[in-house]
Order: C-alpha cells, then sequence, then structure tokens
C-alpha cells in the first residue's frame, strides 16, 4: 500500500524546507533536547531531525554524509536553520524517511 499521499498532507503547511545543490523539499524539522552522558556527567545537547517524503530523499539524492540546508519560511522571508550532515537515514515504511543530523564542520 502507498502511503505517500497521506505522509505529503503532513509537510503542506511546514514552513521548513531542505536544500540540496540547489533543489529543495518540504520537510518537518525538529532539534529536540537530548541529555548525553560524558564521562562522569550530562550534557545539554539538541538532537536535529527532518522528516521528509521518501521520494525527496531520492530525487534530492539524500544518502549518509550528504550536507543538506535547512530553512525555515517566515513573514518576512526565508533564514537559514542550520547546514547539516547526514549520519542517519530512518524510512517509517510509511512513505516518509527521518533524516538524523548533526552540525557540518565549516571547511
Amino acid at each position: 500500500m502507498d502511503f505517500s499521499d497521506d505522509s505529503a498532507i503532513l509537510l503542506m503547511d511546514s514552513p521548513h524546507s531542505v536544500a540540496v545543490s540547489g533543489l529543495s523539499a518540504k520537510a518537518l524539522y525538529d532539534a529536540a533536547f537530548k541529555m548525553a552522558g560524558a564521562y562522569e556527567g550530562q550534557v545539554e545537547n539538541v538532537a536535529p531531525i527532518c522528516s521528509l517524503l521518501d521520494t525527496d530523499v531520492y530525487w534530492l539524492g539524500i544518502v549518509h554524509q550528504t550536507v543538506v540546508t535547512v530553512s525555515k519560511a517566515t513573514a518576512t522571508g526565508t533564514v537559514t536553520v542550520g547546514t547539516f550532515t547526514v549520519i542517519g537515514l530512518e524510512p517509517d515504511g510509511l512513505g516518509l524517511t527521518r533524516l538524523i543530523l548533526t552540525l557540518a564542520e565549516v571547511v
């Protein structure tokens, strides 16, 4: 069964998009709070993720280590949220793939 039409409805009102090499697609972006263990204590961090349609992941050519730019449309224009490297791809089996992201290194 193809759920891509149902999954596309989730993205219709999203202000976020993911761009790769000048091509872009709508996405759901989240940078959830995360506590990570380091040595004897805890470190506060974020765990950025994006969800895109499976077809858009394929169309944009996103694989592990792809550098993507996440943007957000606002009332005054488009703002760049950040540039990230894809460190994980998690298809949900219902038409969306979650990209696990980490901040891209500035070279």
